[in-house]
């Protein structure tokens, strides 16, 4: 019997202010091949709070890292309460037993960073500012040997769509680019259009 795919979808912090974007997901979830899905919510208004306060008074790296993992945490209870049939996991092993089978995840990714990422094969994620949820999202799509990965944006960058470029120019975070090579087919969604537009990044399978 074939392995069910596995989907990584990302859904943007910069979304969390659609107030029908249950709906959306909802819907764009239903259109896509069959997979399981794992969804990984941003920080959004959250996590740049943090950002605001460390520009009026610099946080240690390490400190302002965890600060916003931890909220990653609460952005994907409040997806939860948008969208409660859709399990709410934050033990990576149960996450391991429910992508063999059809339908979707959402996963608070605070846990695994802490005690299990380090340990993992591959390029592991710092504790600092270069790392965002995209990364987090994307290291997670590397350890499972995910299908896809998608990136849910709230807009497409103009032009160039290769990862070094994208981080220059603050689209991606920094470490998407140390990521590149080992990330899957990676595909970014302009969540906020509708029809959604989407493109593939570039320099991935």
């Amino acid at each position: 019997m074939s392995r069910l795919p596995i989907r990584v979808v990302k859904v943007g912090g910069s979304l969390l202010n659609l107030p029908d974007l249950a709906e959306r997901l909802q819907e764009w979830l239903a259109e896509q091949s069959p997979a399981h899905h794992v969804l990984v919510a941003g920080g959004g208004a959250l996590v740049e709070q943090v950002r605001q306060w460390h520009k009026l008074r610099p946080l240690n790296d390490e400190a302002a890292h965890w600060m916003c993992v931890d909220l990653m945490t609460v952005t994907a209870q409040m997806l939860h309460d948008w969208l409660p049939e859709i399990p709410l996991v934050e033990d990576d092993r149960l996450l391991c037993q429910r992508v063999g089978e059809r339908g979707s995840t959402i996963f608070a990714t605070a846990d695994w960073l802490r005690h299990s990422e380090p340990s993992l094969p591959g390029r592991t994620l710092p504790a600092n500012w270069d790392v965002t949820s995209d990364a987090i999202a994307a290291r997670l799509a590397i350890v499972f040997s995910v299908d896809e990965l998608v990136l849910l944006k709230s807009a497409l960058p103009a032009g160039d769509f290769e990862v070094r470029k994208l981080a220059e120019i603050g689209y991606l975070d920094p470490m998407m680019v140390r990521l590149a090579s080992e990330l899957p087919p990676t595909r970014l969604v302009n969540f906020r259009a509708l029809p959604h537009q989407a493109t593939k990044l570039q320099g991935t399978s």
